[in-house]
């Protein structure tokens, strides 16, 4: 009974100890992630910095890669923000794709109401020439009639 005990005691004692151990490890690691970061980052900021001096001093003495320093530049700025853009086209497409969407469910209402509309206009038409024979025959009839009324 004593040795366990005595057993528990000392793997309670060692883990903690341990354990704090493990975690100021850990912090350690976050630590120097965080720096190194920090140093690509400054390094970064410098390259681009020697890059833009270099780009204005090459403008000021006039050469004629200035142009070309120029798109150079701006290229570097768009793959700064390529991300932000990636995120932007995505959104966009994804407007894109929903407006394709309800264009072809309005295409297929298009589509109905057209056929709807061409079956309209032969009930109208149908309905003009049944109006058109009537208005004949009711003429044929009433001209049959005055004939009949002039020879009492």
């Amino acid at each position: 009974m004593k040795n366990k005990l005595m057993m528990t005691a000392t793997l309670s004692l060692i883990s903690a100890f341990l354990i704090p151990a493990a975690v100021l490890a850990e912090d350690a690691v976050k630590a120097q992630d965080k720096l190194q970061t920090q140093d690509k980052l400054q390094t970064q900021d410098k390259l681009q910095t020697q890059d833009k001096l270099q780009v204005k001093e090459q403008l000021k003495d006039g050469s004629g890669e200035g142009k070309e320093l120029k798109t150079q530049e701006r290229s570097r700025e768009g793959a700064e923000n390529a991300k932000g853009e990636a995120v932007g086209e995505r959104a966009e497409n994804a407007g894109e794709e929903k407006a394709l969407k309800n264009a072809e469910k309005n295409g297929a209402k298009g589509e109905k109401a057209l056929k709807k509309q061409q079956r309209k206009q032969e009930k109208k038409e149908a309905r003009e020439e049944r109006r058109e024979r009537k208005q004949e025959r009711k003429a044929l009839h009433d001209g049959k009639r005055q004939g009949a009324g002039k020879g009492r």
